[in-house]
């Protein structure tokens, strides 16, 4: 019975010595630094070059204290070297760092410390020593060069995205263009014509041929008292627009009215156009029908509106027309006047 304990006990001990031995003789992480060259001229570039061994699959890392670093060793890049797999769960990587210095003399490179979970392992120190370039035989060394001027061109001020989208700018502005163009044309606001035009008669001369033509037409007496009232409020909103630049084709008969009791050169004729617009619009839209008389009073307001608002003659026609008028007789201009009355009642 005490020899099966003994037996017990020792095996114990024995599987807990030997777990102990193996968990404190497991490997740990290993790392190795050499240079490339330990004496390299200035300006030039050398290797340092990390061997690392380290468990597989560990996140190791390399650091070191910036502040200890040599200023004059500038470190230019990392480069990847190759892995290993030493079996045992162990791996060997790799590594170098290239470093460059423009400043001759001899540094000393700290160690890096290799840092693998709870494991840290420390290279050892290098040496570099960078040599002065000998200038001494150098026959090719020339002073510093004056600085080079450039040809100025004016659009050299000009931003970035103008010159170089100079092109599509200017085709979007001829687009736009060509369209505001194509819309005032289309919408007759922008009268265009290739052909020489004609000098237009004066807005008195067209009225009064456009009164003479509508006396001629004897509207009234064929029943067609709308067409008449139409026509004549027509050749009044036109003789109104190019005579005084008031927009009467746009407007309504109050509107008219109004606008002519606002020009000083308007405001006594207009009466006559008032009239004029009031029996036309109960013709118009509540279809009244005019009496025969209604019609020649029209007619002769219209016409008393635009010989009263017509432009004063030039001096040098005045006086012509001053002359003209002295030479003839007191009979004729009766009878002018006769015919004048005469022609105001057959419409």
């Amino acid at each position: 019975m005490f020899g099966k304990r003994l037996t017990a006990s020792l095996l114990v001990t024995l599987v807990l010595v030997t777990a102990g031995t193996l968990a404190y003789g497991a490997p740990t992480a290993k790392v190795k630094a050499s240079i490339d060259s330990a004496q390299m001229l200035m300006g030039n570039v050398t290797a340092l070059r990390f061997d690392i061994i380290d468990h597989s699959g560990s996140q190791s890392r390399l650091v070191v204290d910036k502040a200890a670093m040599p200023p004059e060793v500038e470190p230019l890049e990392w480069v990847d070297g190759d892995t290993t797999d030493l079996g045992n769960g162990l791996v060997e990587i790799k590594r170098a760092l290239l470093v460059q210095s423009f400043d001759s003399g001899v540094y000393t490179i700290p160690p890096f410390l290799l840092v693998s979970g709870p494991d840290t392992a420390r290279t050892n120190p290098l040496t570099l020593k960078v040599v002065p370039a000998d200038v001494s035989k150098l026959d090719d060394i020339h002073p510093l060069a004056p600085a080079a001027g450039f040809e100025s061109r004016w659009y050299d001020f000009l931003p970035d995205w103008l010159t170089d989208y100079w092109g599509w700018i200017l085709l979007g502005l001829i687009v736009v263009a060509a369209g505001v163009c194509a819309y005032l044309i289309l919408t007759k606001k922008v009268a265009v014509s290739i052909l020489p035009q004609k000098k237009r008669l004066p807005p008195y001369e067209i009225a009064m041929r456009k009164m003479q033509a509508l006396r001629e037409a004897q509207l009234c007496e064929h029943g067609q008292e709308k067409e008449f009232y139409t026509t004549l409020v027509d050749i009044l909103r036109e003789y109104l627009q190019y005579r005084f630049g008031i927009n009467a084709m746009e407007m309504t008969s109050s509107q008219i009215v109004k606008a002519l009791s606002k020009n000083a050169d308007t405001r006594l004729p207009g009466e006559h156009m008032k009239k004029v617009v009031e029996i036309a619009d109960f013709v118009k839209f509540a279809k009244v029908r005019p009496m025969p008389d209604d019609n020649v009073r029209s007619f002769n307001n219209a016409m008393r509106f635009i010989e009263e608002t017509k432009p004063a003659p030039e001096p040098e026609e005045q006086s012509d027309r001053t002359a003209a008028d002295g030479a003839k007789s007191e009979p004729a201009d009766g009878n002018v006047k006769q015919k004048t009355e005469k022609e105001k009642i057959q419409i």
